[in-house]
């Protein structure tokens, strides 16, 4: 297996990096980390009048100049933890739109690993990154959302509600095998207690038949979804929440106000996500 990370400094970053570690080592894989300047945002149109050219210019150099010195750090640090971590450093860089970068990386790679806030933009912060919804709705390849803090399980839990996104993850899933040491629990959450049990079995036939040891947990509920999960995460101990990525309305309607987009924006546990 090969895995992207995105590097970054924020919390969310450094929890990813140690996520693509851990998971390196267990299925001994190859780990490259992809840090960048986004002349995409730093070059960004800025409108004003007299006098708004010699300032857009100034802050220009000031943004460049920030995230270019970010992605110094971030490759000695990155450099260096592969060397504490017995892995071989692998690293990429860019220069401009980092979606054009990511798409190119991802050609040769099977997993992404990124924060939730990771983004190249120096030392400029954002909660919820416009890469990261083009990201989730447009790469080709599975992608893990990391918090802020690392996960403090093994457990893995699918969310499952029978839609052709959530079959494509939960194959994806299956065929990667980055858990087959793992206590898997598969859950659908739906008013309708039938069809809860339904798809739970259905999804749990998927994973035994790839020789995973899998708990069907249906819960017949009309409670919100995200709040649901959120409450199985805690009380499984569970590191990874497998989705589907939903939507096809461009990455602003896939993202936000969906179930994924609130899961997103403050995961409780890691986000195996493909769309």
């Amino acid at each position: 297996m090969r895995i992207l990370v995105l590097l970054g400094e924020t919390p969310s970053s450094v929890a990813a990096r140690r996520y693509a570690f851990h998971l390196a080592r267990d299925m001994n894989a190859e780990v490259t980390g992809l840090a960048g300047v986004d002349l995409s945002f730093i070059e960004a149109p800025m409108a004003g009048g007299l006098g708004t050219t010699a300032y857009k210019v100034r802050l220009e150099e000031q943004l460049k100049k920030q995230a270019e010195d970010a992605r110094r750090r971030l490759h000695e640090a990155f450099a260096a933890e592969c060397e504490a971590q017995g892995l071989p450093p692998g690293w990429l860089s860019f220069d401009g739109d980092p979606m054009d970068a990511l798409h190119i990386a991802a050609e040769t790679r099977d997993l992404i690993v990124t924060g939730h806030d990771t983004a190249f933009h120096g030392d400029m912060r954002e909660p919820l990154p416009e890469n990261l919804g083009k990201l989730l709705s447009t790469m080709p390849r599975p992608v893990i959302v990391c918090g802020d803090e690392p996960p403090a399980g093994r457990d893995v839990l699918i969310a499952y509600d029978g839609s052709l996104p959530a079959m494509r993850a939960v194959h994806m899933f299956a065929l990667l095998g980055i858990a087959r040491d793992r206590r898997i629990h598969v859950t659908s959450v739906d008013p309708d207690q039938e069809l809860a049990a339904r798809r739970t079995s259905g999804a749990a036939s998927l994973l035994r038949g790839y020789g995973y040891q899998v708990n069907p947990i249906p819960i017949p509920t009309s409670a919100h979804v995200s709040d649901v999960l959120k409450i199985q995460v805690a009380d499984h101990g569970i590191g990874t929440l497998v989705m589907g990525a939903y939507g096809h309305g461009g990455w602003r309607k896939f993202l936000f106000g969906s179930t994924t987009g609130t899961l997103a924006e403050e995961p409780p546990c890691a986000l195996f996500l493909y769309h």
